[in-house]
């Protein structure tokens, strides 16, 4: 009989101990406003926007620029989305993207102030489209944000020769600002007006 109920008290402490996990991750995914993880690659032949209204460079490994990070609003059947776009140089291919976009404070970090991008992406409530080994992009809805808001692009990328061969890897991320640690992470901001009035109309 005492081996009956010890055995009820476990099973129930570990019925509780998963019930805590999922409810704080359900608590950490919802307290996150856009974010996104990408992982596989169609090489489909890729869009390379030329109509951004913004665009910073992609640095890798803090010394190299690996490309570029585009942002423009494009007007769907009356609809504005935010497009964010990974565009690399073509010695450089993306494996990895994590995205956040939305206000500074909601940007994961750690208690030192680095950046925390293994969970930027909580909550995937918009498309994210790998266009190619060289392009990757986000669409958002733009009345999701204010007028303006914050952007975290982070990437690993890996840089090819002319055979297709890997020859280095590193840690990307869209120039900006730099976080408050010892990590050069860095995060920018974007604002609507940027784009003015004249917008990219896809139909």
């Amino acid at each position: 009989m005492k081996k009956i109920i010890l055995l009820a008290i476990f099973l129930l402490s570990i019925s509780y101990s998963c019930q805590t996990n999922d409810e704080f991750e359900i608590l950490e995914a919802n307290s996150f406003e856009f974010s996104v993880s990408t992982n596989d690659f169609t090489d489909l032949n890729f869009r390379n926007s030329e109509t951004a209204c913004f665009t910073t460079p992609l640095i890798a490994g803090q010394n190299y620029t690996a490309g570029r990070i585009d942002v423009e609003i494009v007007n769907e059947d009356g609809t504005n989305y935010v497009y964010i776009s990974y565009i690399t140089n073509d010695e450089w291919i993306i494996k990895l993207t994590h995205l956040y976009a939305g206000d500074r404070e909601g940007i994961p970090e750690t208690k030192k102030g680095n950046p925390k991008p293994g969970v930027f992406e909580k909550r995937m409530d918009y498309e994210a489209n790998i266009i190619s080994k060289f392009e990757v992009e986000y669409k958002i809805p733009a009345e999701a944000f204010e007028e303006c808001f914050y952007i975290a692009a982070h990437s690993e990328v890996e840089r090819i020769d002319d055979k297709g061969v890997v020859i280095q890897r590193e840690t990307g991320w869209g120039q900006g600002e730099g976080f408050e640690g010892d990590s050069w992470a860095m995060y920018f901001e974007f604002c609507k007006n940027l784009c003015g009035d004249e917008l990219t109309d896809i139909r």
